[in-house]
Order: C-alpha cells, then sequence, then structure tokens
C-alpha cells in the first residue's frame, strides 16, 4: 500500500519537477580568475600605525592637495552634509540613517564609495553615545588596481576560446585578502569656565563598550558629557584653552589617547567651538580606527563611459557581527560594523603628526577643513553629532589614501591573433584557469600584495541553487531510483508484461473473470479500504472443458481457490475475431 502511495504521488511531481529543472537561471557564473600584484607591502597599505613621516608638507595647503593626501576631496563631506539637510523630505528620512547614503570619492582610475552612518545603536538606556558615527571607503590603490584589471577584460575576450566572447559586461570582484578602513567616533560635549578651570577633561568611552569595561576605577559619570567618560590625565583645560586659531572658528586639537585606557581608540580629539562669551565650548572625542576585510567589485562594460565605479560589502558578516547585549544593540541594517576585538580585525594606532593633515587650511576660503566642515553642520542636531559625521568621514577617507602611489605590476601574457595579425592578452589564462594573467618576478614580488580577481557574467544556466531546485531534484532522484530497482526485480524475476496498456484491456480481462467472494456487497460501491488491501492476480485457468486455458484476475492467495487455477506462465493474445 506504501509502495502504491509513493508512485502516486511521483507520478504527479515528476512532470512539474522535470519543469522547474528545465528552467535556466539568470544569475552571474564564474568566469575565470586571475591573480594581480601591486607593489606595495601589506604593512605599507594597511598600516598598523601612522606617524606622517612620509606625508609632504604640501598636503597641509589644500590649494596643493593631491588625491594622495589624506585631507583630499574633503569636499565630498561637505557634500554629504548638504545633501542630508535637503535632499530627502523629513516625513520619509529612515530614523536611524542621515541620508544620503554614501557620496563619491576619487581615486587615479577608479570612484569609491565613502558611507556614513550615524545613529547606529538603539538602547536610550545604554551608558554611551546614541549618535555615535561609523564611516568606511574602499581602499584607494586596491579600486585602482581593480579598475585596470577589469579594462583588459574586453580585450581578452578576442583571443580565447572562451564562451564568453559575447559578455562584455562583467563584474570583477576581489572576494579575500582585502582590507579597508572602518571608524567609529563618539563626541560629547562639555565647556571650560576660564583659565582657572581645573576639573580634569574626561572622553567619551568607546561605543558598545563591554560591562566588564564600565567597571573599571577610571570611568567616571562626574563629568559634563551626556555619557560614560574616561578621564584623562595627560590633558589640562588651559592647554585646550591654547589651541591655536582664531577663536571666532572652530578649531581642533587632537591628543593621543593610551590604547589601554581607551579599549583600542586610535586618537582622540577635542574640538573648540567658536567663542561666544566668557566660557569656552568643546566637543572631546574619541575616534577609533581599523583595517576591516571586505570584498570588492567592480563592473567592466564597455558601454559605460568614465570612471568605474567600486562596490564593496564586509566579506562575512555573519561571523563578524557581534550579538546585541544589555549594552549595545546594534541597527539590524548598519552596513558598516565596528566591534572590537572581533572587527575590524586589525586595529589601527594614528599619531597627532599623521591627524594634523586631516585639517589642512583652504586659503581661498581663509579657513581650515574642519571649521569649513562645521559650518554646514546638520539641521536640527547638536554639533556633537555633525562632530561624529565629520571626524568619521575625514579619518576614513585619510586612511583609504594610504599606499596612494602603489599600482598594478606585472607583464601581460599574451599570444598571436591571427583575425588581428598581432599579439594581445591570452584570455585563456583567464577564462580556462591556465594561470595568472600577469607575470611577475618571483624574488622582486615576494612583499607584494597579490590579490585574486574573480570574474562573473551574468546569463541564463542550469543549476539547482535554491530550495525549489534541490526539493525537485530529489523527487527526481527517488523516482530514478524506483524506476531502476524495479527494472532489476523485473530483470531478475522474470515477471514483466506489455500487456493491459489500457482500460479497454483491463475491462476485457475483469468481464472474462470469475465472481469472487473478496468483492461481494460492493456491486453499488465501495465504502470500505479494506477491499484495496486484496491481493490481485492474474492466473491462468482451465475452461470447462478442461481443454483450453484462459487468464482471469483472481482476489486473495492461490491457495484459497481451486486446484484449476495456477499462476500463469506465458501471457499474450488478444479477442478472436471469429
Amino acid at each position: 500500500m506504501t509502495l502504491i502511495i509513493v508512485a502516486v504521488l511521483l507520478a504527479s511531481t515528476v512532470g512539474p519537477s522535470s519543469a522547474i529543472l528545465l528552467i535556466p537561471n539568470l544569475n552571474y557564473w564564474p568566469a575565470g580568475s586571475t591573480g594581480i600584484w601591486m607593489n606595495v607591502t601589506a604593512q605599507d597599505l594597511w598600516p598598523s600605525q601612522l606617524d606622517g613621516l612620509n606625508i609632504p608638507a604640501y598636503c597641509l595647503q589644500a590649494p596643493n592637495i593631491t588625491n594622495g593626501c589624506p585631507a583630499s576631496e574633503w569636499e565630498s563631506i561637505s557634500d554629504y552634509l548638504l545633501l542630508a539637510n535637503g535632499k530627502i523630505p523629513p516625513q520619509l528620512r529612515s530614523p536611524f540613517l542621515v541620508s544620503p547614503y554614501s557620496v563619491p570619492l576619487t581615486g587615479q582610475g577608479s570612484l569609491r564609495q565613502l558611507i556614513i552612518q550615524h545613529h547606529i545603536y538603539d538602547n536610550e538606556t545604554a551608558p554611551f553615545d546614541q549618535e555615535a558615527a561609523q564611516a568606511t571607503t574602499q581602499q584607494s590603490a586596491v579600486a585602482d588596481a581593480l579598475a585596470a584589471t577589469s579594462a583588459l577584460w574586453d580585450i581578452a575576450l578576442q583571443n580565447s576560446d572562451s564562451p564568453f566572447y559575447d559578455q562584455r559586461d562583467a563584474v570583477q570582484s576581489i572576494v579575500a585578502g582585502n582590507f579597508q578602513p572602518y571608524t567609529l567616533v563618539s563626541c560629547g560635549a562639555d565647556v571650560i569656565l576660564d583659565q582657572t578651570d581645573d576639573r580634569p577633561v574626561a572622553f567619551p568611552i568607546p561605543p558598545g563598550s563591554s560591562p566588564e569595561m564600565l567597571s573599571r576605577a577610571h570611568v567616571t559619570t562626574d563629568s559634563a558629557l551626556p555619557m560614560y567618560a574616561i578621564e584623562y590625565s595627560g590633558l589640562t583645560r588651559p592647554e585646550i584653552l591654547d589651541t591655536p586659531g582664531p577663536e571666532s572658528e572652530y578649531r581642533v586639537k587632537w591628543v593621543g589617547l593610551p590604547e589601554s585606557a581607551f579599549n583600542g581608540t586610535s586618537i582622540g580629539a577635542v574640538i573648540l567651538q567658536p567663542k561666544m562669551n566668557e566660557t569656552q565650548g568643546i566637543l572631546l572625542c574619541n575616534l577609533a580606527a581599523g583595517w576591516g576585510s571586505s570584498s570588492m567589485n567592480m563592473s567592466s562594460s564597455p558601454a559605460a563611459s568614465g570612471t568605474d565605479v567600486a562596490s564593496s560589502s564586509l566579506y562575512d558578516p555573519d561571523s563578524l557581527l557581534p550579538q546585541s547585549s544589555d549594552y549595545s544593540r546594534r541597527i539590524a541594517d548598519s552596513v558598516v560594523t565596528f566591534e572590537l576585538p572581533r572587527f575590524p580585525q586589525r586595529p589601527i594606532s594614528i599619531s597627532k603628526e599623521w591627524a594634523k593633515y586631516l585639517d589642512a587650511s583652504i586659503p581661498a576660503l581663509n579657513t581650515t577643513v574642519i571649521h569649513a566642515l562645521m559650518g554646514r553642520k546638520l539641521n536640527h542636531h547638536d554639533d556633537a553629532t555633525s562632530a561624529n559625521i565629520i571626524l568619521a568621514g575625514l579619518l576614513a577617507n585619510g586612511l583609504a589614501r594610504t599606499g596612494f602611489d602603489s599600482q598594478l605590476q606585472g607583464r601581460i601574457r599574451t599570444a598571436f591573433n591571427p583575425k588581428l595579425n598581432t599579439s594581445i592578452p591570452d584570455g585563456d589564462y583567464w577564462f580556462a584557469a591556465k594561470g595568472d594573467m600577469f607575470q611577475v618576478d618571483a624574488t622582486g614580488s615576494k612583499d607584494w600584495v597579490k590579490l585574486r580577481v574573480d570574474s562573473s557574467v551574468e546569463g541564463y544556466a542550469f543549476s539547482i541553487e535554491g530550495f525549489a531546485p534541490k526539493l525537485t531534484a530529489a523527487v527526481l532522484l527517488i523516482y530514478c531510483t524506483l524506476v531502476m530497482a524495479h527494472a532489476c526485480y523485473a530483470a531478475v524475476s522474470g515477471v514483466s508484461s506489455q500487456s493491459w496498456n489500457s482500460m479497454a484491456e483491463l475491462v476485457v480481462l475483469a468481464v472474462n473473470s470469475s465472481s469472487t467472494m473478496q468483492l461481494r456487497n460492493t456491486c453499488a460501491g465501495i465504502s470500505q479500504m479494506c477491499v484495496f488491501r486484496s491481493p490481485i492476480r492474474i492466473l491462468t485457468s482451465k475452461d470447462f472443458n478442461d481443454e483450453d486455458d484462459h487468464l482471469e484476475l483472481v482476489f486473495g492467495h492461490v491457495d484459497d481457490h481451486e486446484e484449476n487455477i495456477e499462476p500463469v506462465s506465458t501471457l499474450g493474445g488478444g479477442i478472436d475475431d471469429n
């Protein structure tokens, strides 16, 4: 009975299952890969300490800033603030994220995205800054190298036997071994009464701090800050008042905070607000930064003009995002994450000498970067919230320019193309996994950064990705297993038949069969399942003259019937025309 039910279910699902598997899926599919080299070491591209010794002095002057200077393209953060103040109507804005999602940054041959998010925590009882800001962007040198590799795609297609010869719109991805800067900033407002103010200076604790950290002796709630803070004895309030610059402008003083007390903080900052009266308003800021693993994607389309656009995401967000706690509950749709010690994996220590390049002077405006940006602060927010966004964006932008002058290296493998009568890049190394597309000297490149670029193209293909294809494949596998089992059984036992292939033949067989007690009381209908449980066989039976045999349906077991009924040995025949 079980076998009958399984057979009925399979008969009703095999057809639809076959149809589902025959539907091609539109998706991006692997199309080869190649290794690339950059003439820079991992320590120089993603340094753990920044001292500013290798930054040219002209980076302190905005008119002379090149793309390699830390404060280059500070205007993008200004654009972010302007767009956030007026691009989206207030009733349509997300309650958690400031619009826009990102602003563009340029490299030597690529366009990147500076992503800034604030109000990343949603826990009003948490003892840290609810308006903390995070920022990240792709590393400029890596994005430029990926853009240069992407530009070779169309050329390599012309000299390859790859089936992707017409797939010129491909996606090039770096999914392993790549890092980009992630920054986190928390600022709190305080005030200095005068030169005799001897109260200790306290900086905000890093957002998301663990309860164990909050129990330390130097964590205080007695400061003027609206959150838990850590007292720092290496700076006095009179020293803050001595910060150079006009008192009518925003000024910044960088502070080297000890990492042991500040749980991985990169550097501190004190922003002096324009002085309105005898007291001096200040913003005490805690800046954290690190290199976090992430993927990078770029499209190589001959139809796209201008600079290639890079996008990125966490390499393994499920394993990196932290669990929520009583002190930290992160917004679910936050795409930037910062949770030491798990992410970012490589914290960065920043010196005051390097940080000063973030606040370059702007002679055309007769001011500095910090004042120009704070002057375009967010509407309907306090200065601390704007400072969070500005410092997080400036720091991520500056860190992404380390190793800016490094470039893609290697000699491209070529092959002669008879159609073009010249040697062009050998695409088979890229598409057919023959090896890397680039050749480099093994000795000279031993310390260089090597990354792998995976290519994918969009198109229709058959696959079993997803729940429905896997289910249909399982149905067909069960069906094939049942068919093969039956075929093997028929081959071994010899019990098989090609008769009774239609309902008409079965009706004729039933009419020619003798009546049976097994079907008693079923002439007007069948109301009990026991009727279907009776075994049925097709046996030979002697005619009344005991000379000829005929076939008939027999219900029950053979022993229950007369001796003239025997198991069938041969089958065949038809209705005699005579």
